[in-house]
């Protein structure tokens, strides 16, 4: 059994995720080698599968890809945990596939694991746009005026997190959840969880686009208060 499940939802990153995936295996293998890489290819309609397969020749059995039908970012990472905590996998850990989660931090965040139960990378430095950063604030107040809890930077892919107690959190966050690792930040810090952050530096895409355009975060942050009110 691996002692790590590190969890990649993608979806068209054609242009980035065969440099995500190179550079996280690099970089993971220099602080153990008992992990698995789970690509969970959400759908796409691009060349994204045939770069994982090609990636999976060269890299090997830790590297797993588990195609599904869209079901949306949130409820793809959901699904990386759940396994994670099915087959016994001391730690999980979320990424993202666009290239902005710099893999030079996840050393510090290993070194915590023995203190934390979840440890966040918090993103200090960032280079996708101050409306990014504005709506990082904007939902940190949504979250203490309608969730009851302050977290620090809910929305951030970059996370390590303790399976033990995991498997009944994740049953309480529905389904249709929008942003399901925010519902997750939530109840963790409702449960008490002892939590860590690590400062990281937030990198520009390699490619592509993002799942939800800054056009949409008004109609999105008025389902999130809803949805944060049924937790």
């Amino acid at each position: 059994m691996a002692e790590l499940m590190i969890v990649l939802p993608v979806y068209n990153e054609q242009a980035s995720v065969r440099k995500v995936v190179l550079e996280w295996f690099q970089e993971i293998e220099n602080w153990t080698e008992d992990f698995t890489f789970l690509a969970i290819n959400d759908g796409s309609k691009d060349g994204t599968l045939a770069i994982l397969e090609r990636l999976k020749e060269q890299l090997g059995s830790r590297l797993e890809i588990l195609n599904q039908e869209n079901q949306g970012h949130g409820q793809s990472c959901l699904k990386g945990y759940r396994l994670a905590y099915e087959r016994g996998v001391p730690w999980v850990m979320q990424i993202d596939s666009d290239g902005q989660c710099d893999p030079q931090y996840f050393f510090r965040l290993w070194r915590q694991r023995s203190k934390c139960e979840v440890i966040y990378g918090v993103r200090s430095r960032r280079d996708d746009g101050w409306r990014r950063s504005l709506a990082s604030m904007v939902l940190k107040v949504v979250l203490l005026l309608w969730g009851g809890v302050y977290c620090v930077d809910a929305n951030v892919p970059y996370r390590l997190m303790k399976t033990e107690k995991l498997g009944q959190i994740l049953e309480r966050i529905p389904r249709d959840f929008f942003l399901a690792n925010v519902g997750l930040a939530v109840l963790l810090r409702r449960a008490g969880w002892s939590q860590g952050t690590v400062p990281i530096h937030f990198r520009e895409r390699y490619g592509g686009e993002p799942s939800v355009t800054l056009g949409k975060f008004g109609t999105k942050a008025f389902e999130l208060v809803r949805q944060i009110k049924l937790l």
